[in-house]
């Protein structure tokens, strides 16, 4: 995998028994004026949490479609399991390859620092799934024995120790596959209102490349420039992660961006999601089904894009799932494999 050339540096990971692992490479694609409020943010949160497992593979896991969902698990608030066994009932786990691209999921323990003055954070959300446990990110992928690369965009809470909602807990976004995970990226977004951190990773089928990234852009912008919360401050966080992402090797390889774009009323008019659809023009026909029940009265709009960028001789579809799984938000389930003669 590789990207454009921004302030890269590295961030501490762990795996999912909290020991050492590699650094994972970031790219920071914010303007250095940014520079200072991000770094408030990044005070806040604990460390990259990365594991390269695959449980179970099988000879199938190997072959294709890939299946790829794209979902905001509105912090614990998905049912994650539920999700897991609906897109593998009736086969093993590991019958077909699938990744996850998730947004808002959320990781706790020990790693995760106290807060220092300055630092910055988001308020809380706590939420609960339907008929089953609120579970962190690491426990999830450790219970199922999947890969994981999740890297912490902000902080979930305040300051206050013993507040309601349990131990400090981070929250940002995170790729899940039950096949191994390969050149783990992170890539910062230009700062509007909160932190924003996509994650990046490969995952190779039959000797073939696939370069992933999940993504969440911010729903709205600081009240001193709230005028680009209409669409201006998106546009320039999408921007700013195409400078990175896909990078030179998009021409000869499969790429695949997913995640929660925040975009309004404008849904895939938005400005934000063309400049995306520019790089990433597949599907042609996406379906056109509204993805979040937005704060405000259940209102439903298009938030959440699945979109491809593929090789030539390559097809890929797309669909929304029928229900939330508890979520705000709607999974998008979509398959890519090259057309084999």
């Amino acid at each position: 995998m590789t990207f454009g050339q921004s302030d890269l540096t590295e961030l501490q990971a762990i795996d999912l028994q909290g020991h050492s692992a590699p650094p994972v490479r970031l790219a920071t694609a914010a303007p250095p004026g940014d520079l200072p409020e991000l770094q408030r943010w990044r005070a806040a949160v604990g460390p990259v949490r990365m594991a390269t497992v695959a449980r179970r593979v099988s000879a199938r896991t190997a072959g294709w479609p890939l299946t790829i969902v794209a979902w905001n698990t509105n912090v614990g608030g998905g049912a994650l399991r539920t999700l897991w066994d609906h897109l593998t009932a009736g086969r093993d786990t590991a019958a077909g390859p699938t990744v996850l691209l998730l947004q808002e999921v959320f990781a706790t323990g020990p790693q995760i620092p106290g807060l220092t003055p300055g630092a910055a954070w988001a308020t809380r959300i706590t939420a609960v799934p339907p008929d089953e446990e609120r579970t962190d990110i690491v426990t999830f992928a450790r219970d199922t024995g999947l890969s994981l690369l999740y890297t912490p965009s902000m902080r979930n809470g305040g300051p206050r120790p013993g507040a309601p909602g349990g131990p400090p807990e981070d929250r940002g976004n995170a790729i899940l596959a039950n096949l191994p995970l390969s050149a783990p990226q992170a890539i910062e977004l230009p700062f509007e209102r909160q932190r924003r951190v996509a994650v990046a990773a490969d995952v190779t089928i039959a000797d073939t490349t696939i370069t992933l990234c999940s993504i969440h852009l911010d729903n709205r912008s600081q009240w001193s420039r709230a005028w680009r919360t209409l669409g201006a401050g998106r546009r320039r966080q999408m921007a700013g992660l195409l400078e990175v992402f896909p990078g030179p090797a998009a021409e000869h390889q499969a790429h695949i961006l997913g995640g929660d774009l925040n975009t309004w009323v404008g849904g895939r008019r938005e400005s934000a999601c063309r400049l995306a659809r520019f790089r990433f023009p597949l599907p042609v026909r996406p379906d056109r089904r509204p993805t979040h029940h937005l704060e405000i009265g259940g209102w439903l709009r298009h938030s959440d894009h699945l979109m491809f960028r593929l090789p030539s001789g390559w097809r890929g579809a797309c669909h929304r799932a029928d229900a939330t799984f508890g979520s705000d938000h709607y999974p998008l389930v979509g398959t890519v494999e090259p057309c084999l003669p």
